[in-house]
């Protein structure tokens, strides 16, 4: 069973089965940071509810530990316990509950100190977000993005990490601090001031420099790529492997920033995963060899939905616009 945002949250309403119950559970204690991302579930639906959460794990934890010297007398070395195989067998299985319970509430600590200055941002799908950095660099987020980061960088690197596609216009600070931008699979890109165009998703990542300089770090390659002005690389989604490297118009790649899209030789398959990225919206195409068609100018997006920018799509190829049941489909 996977374990999904939706379940999170029915878990903690109550709603859950026991068998999910024991998913949830055991994912949670699997990891800190799946409490970690617990928790920013939870405060992004019900903000406070985070902490309140946090504060009833930590004042239950002496009943959890009272609850295991009350069960069992060893846990403090007062007396031993005589086991027959059966209860050798369930009182093994209650430590290893209790166990969890414990790794449970340690889990969520630990997040809570570690993340407490930590600030968050992502924007929805269909949706843009600009933010100032401590630094008073700038960040757009596109939809289906996140970052987060530490509040204060004064004493600290400059550190940020990605989850999504976003636009950075680095401050060049006098100090020639390196800014650094954390992306999956131990991607790294490094900046001393600079603009760039970045996505990292599950299967691809394609960096766009439009100025200064950076240098991109593949830990699973070993390797490092300077990179000018006008460069885009593209990297499979482990980051063992570079599937690309050209030069080309950056405003093409960061004019989502400005509201609009910008064609220039554009493929109606490169379109359509920017919609499913960015929307959450999937489209299917009946004839296979329409995905390789190319279209230059330029698309409205501003406030609108993925609806109306599919019809604008359409409309660009002059294809027709199905909508049939709940799914969507160009056809000729």
């Amino acid at each position: 069973m996977e374990v999904s945002e939706q379940l999170v949250m029915h878990y903690f309403s109550g709603k859950t089965t026991s068998e999910q119950d024991r998913v949830v559970e055991k994912w949670l204690a699997l990891h800190p940071d799946n409490a970690a991302r617990a928790l920013e579930w939870i405060s992004e639906q019900e903000p406070g509810k985070g902490q309140e959460i946090f504060g009833d794990l930590m004042i239950s934890k002496e009943q959890v530990w009272a609850d295991v010297q009350h069960r069992f007398p060893e846990a403090d070395g007062s007396r031993k316990m005589p086991f027959t195989s059966f209860g050798r067998q369930r009182t093994l299985k209650r430590y290893l509950a209790v166990a969890a319970s414990l790794v449970l509430i340690c889990s969520f600590a630990w997040f809570w100190l570690k993340e407490s200055d930590t600030v968050r941002v992502a924007a929805a799908y269909g949706q843009t977000r600009r933010v100032t950095l401590p630094d008073s660099s700038e960040v757009v987020l596109n939809g289906n993005s996140s970052v987060h980061y530490q509040a204060s960088w004064e004493g600290r690197p400059r550190e940020i990490w990605l989850e999504g596609e976003a636009f950075f216009d680095v401050k060049h600070l006098r100090t020639h601090s390196d800014f650094t931008v954390h992306l999956s699979a131990g991607k790294d890109i490094q900046v001393l001031g600079t603009q760039f165009n970045v996505v990292d998703r599950q299967t691809r990542s394609c960096i766009v420099l439009k100025s200064g300089s950076i240098r991109l770090s593949l830990a699973e390659m070993n390797k490092q790529v300077m990179m000018r002005p006008g460069d885009m690389v593209q990297v499979n989604g482990n980051g063992s492997e570079i599937t690309g490297k050209e030069v080309v118009n950056p405003e093409n790649y960061s004019s989502w920033t400005q509201g609009r899209w910008r064609l220039d030789g554009t493929s109606l398959g490169d379109m359509l995963q920017k919609i499913e990225e960015n929307y959450g919206v999937t489209v299917l195409v009946e004839n296979r060899e329409l995905l390789t068609k190319r279209a230059s100018g330029s698309i409205p997006l501003g406030s609108t939905g993925a609806q109306t920018l599919i019809e604008d799509i359409a409309n660009l190829f002059e294809l027709q616009f199905i909508k049939k049941d709940n799914t969507l489909i160009l056809a000729r």
